[in-house]
């Protein structure tokens, strides 16, 4: 797929497979990220490793056994209700999934057939949150453009380079 700009658009397809992931959530009380129970689970923790008090957090599946396909070139429609693990999906599949969530080995993610650890899905995937912040005054252009330098993306993931005299289009 070519522009008129002369850059030629990755296609990727996603495959995901049995993937699962996990997390070790506290209580909805906890959860709250305050002075007194940043003190509370630091001192609990410590507690923990010294096997004097056990862990009062609970075992939380996000997503169970879920696969699909992503086909290249063509638009996907992720529906489901709130607390789904739909956003954890999308992260997931971005490869900007937190650390500290657990992803069972038995689920598979490939890109083109290739798995994480023959390519790298930040160059050719960006997530948006649902909150993205932009200065109002700047153009979409303009957003775009200061959006991806802050996220990493640009001469260093490849030798395409979109001269400012020339206009996109997209379709």
């Amino acid at each position: 797929m070519t522009y008129r700009v002369g850059i030629e658009i990755p296609t990727v397809e996603v495959r995901f497979e049995h993937l699962n992931i996990n997390a070790e959530v506290r209580g909805a009380n906890r959860g709250v990220p305050t002075f007194f129970n940043f003190y509370i689970d630091a001192i609990e923790g410590l507690l923990n490793k010294l096997h004097i008090l056990k862990s009062r957090k609970r075992h939380l599946t996000i997503l169970k056994d879920v696969g699909g396909i992503i086909k290249p070139g063509r638009m996907t429609l992720l529906l489901g209700p709130p607390s789904s693990g739909k956003t954890t999906l999308l992260l997931a599949l971005a490869g900007k999934l937190d650390p500290r969530l657990e992803v069972r080995s038995s689920g598979k993610v490939t890109y083109n057939g290739r798995g994480t650890s023959e390519f790298v899905p930040q160059r050719t995937a960006a997530y948006v949150g649902q909150h993205d912040l932009h200065i109002a005054e700047m153009t979409v252009r303009e957003t775009l453009a200061f959006s991806a330098r802050c996220r990493g993306v640009g001469s260093q993931y490849g030798n395409a380079r979109i001269p400012s005299e020339r206009k996109i289009y997209l379709s």
